[in-house]
């Protein structure tokens, strides 16, 4: 074995081994702004960051722990990026691959949290929980959704008003992708709100006919809440609508 052998082979070593202890801290200045993280421990492919906070419209989400694994060789099979997040009882896993043309293709995404925070980012007063078990997602590189395989369940759902709670149910609503694009139905478990409904996303436009009957579409206060998004029918309410996203 030559000298130049030698050489190269001993400066690729050390170069991985170089690489493989990039330290965990230096995700802090790979972060959009809009990101916060603190704690950092382990190695670049495989860390963890003690608490992480997320700032949209002028208010912090909490990711709390932050653990991942970074694989490069997911750019040519696998998944590039593994990450789970805790937060009290709240949680989010997912691995993420990417495809042709900077498709990004999220896999096995769990998330559980309570809705609480919506009304810090919309005004929409829900509470309740929501729980996504997700095979499959895909969304191209401007943030449309290609593809969506799995469940969402929203549990004690309520409509808050300001005269009390209206308690509504616990709602399935099982999502599959098709030819004519993603496609979901919404069904009721148990609950003072029935709904039995379904959307399309397809293109980038959206499709949502919806049933709405039971107590609760008699309360007052619900009635006022929908009022601009529903019509009377019978002894419920019908909700319709398409637009573009």
């Amino acid at each position: 074995m030559g000298r130049v052998t030698v050489l190269v082979l001993t400066g690729t070593v050390l170069l991985a081994l170089f690489i493989a202890r990039i330290p965990a801290s230096v995700v802090s200045a790979l972060l959009p702004s809009t990101v916060t993280a603190s704690g950092f421990t382990g190695s670049l492919w495989r860390g963890s960051a003690s608490h992480m906070d997320v700032s949209q419209r002028g208010q912090v989400f909490a990711l709390g722990r932050v653990n991942w694994v970074l694989s490069p060789r997911g750019l040519l099979w696998g998944d590039v990026l593994t990450l789970e997040s805790r937060w009290g009882d709240q949680r989010a896993d997912l691995a993420l691959d990417f495809g042709l043309g900077g498709t990004a293709h999220l896999n096995e995404v769990m998330l559980s949290l309570d809705l609480g925070w919506v009304r810090n980012l919309i005004p929409l007063y829900v509470a309740g929980r929501f729980t996504a078990d997700m095979d499959h997602l895909a969304v191209d590189s401007t943030g449309m959704l290609l593809e969506a395989n799995g469940r969402i369940v929203w549990e004690n759902a309520a409509w808050r008003a300001v005269g009390g709670d209206v308690s509504l149910g616990t709602y399935v609503i099982d999502i599959d992708t098709t030819d004519q694009g993603v496609q979901g139905r919404i069904s009721t478990r148990k609950g003072a709100l029935e709904v039995n409904g379904q959307f399309a996303i397809a293109q980038g436009r959206y499709t949502l006919a919806a049933d709405l009957s039971g107590p609760a579409a008699r309360n007052e206060a619900f009635q006022q809440a929908i009022a601009l998004l529903a019509v009377p029918v019978g002894s419920g309410y019908r909700i319709e609508l398409s637009g573009t996203l």
